[in-house]
């Protein structure tokens, strides 16, 4: 009768899967923390591209209308009294049509019209990360 030789069969022992385990583990570890930086600095520029976006269309409403709107949905529906209202003034890539755009973070784009004379005449931002404090992301001219 022939012995058969355990060390010849196919595939991997158990310590050389521990072995791969932890060098996955640990390429992952450094690689991870950086990737995740890109990505939530890909979001800000996103949101940073959207709000600039918003601000063209608000100053081409003005152009149109003479007066800023008071709020982000006068540039995707016409507003009563407005007569020569050219909207919708948000394109398919800065909105859906009929909602307000949002953030890469899933929350609507925040708008307020200040007082006359108040420079500037409006604030644009986004509420940013909701898992940071602290994160807003304005408008700035």
């Amino acid at each position: 009768m022939l012995k058969q030789n355990k060390t010849l069969q196919p595939g991997f022992n158990f310590i050389e899967l521990l072995i791969s385990i932890t060098i996955i583990a640990l390429f992952i570890g450094f690689v991870g923390p950086k990737f995740m930086r890109l990505l939530g600095k890909g979001q800000k520029t996103a949101t940073e591209s959207t709000l600039k976006g918003i601000a063209a269309a608000i100053a081409e409403y003005k152009m149109d209308i003479g007066r800023y709107p008071n709020n982000l949905e006068e540039l995707i529906k016409k507003p009563e009294n407005a007569t020569n209202w050219q909207g919708p003034y948000l394109s398919k890539n800065e909105s859906d049509v009929g909602s307000i755009p949002q953030d890469p973070w899933g929350q609507p784009i925040q708008y307020k019209l200040n007082d006359r004379g108040v420079n500037p005449p409006f604030d644009l931002y986004s509420l940013g990360d909701p898992e940071k404090e602290d994160a807003r992301i304005s408008y700035a001219k």
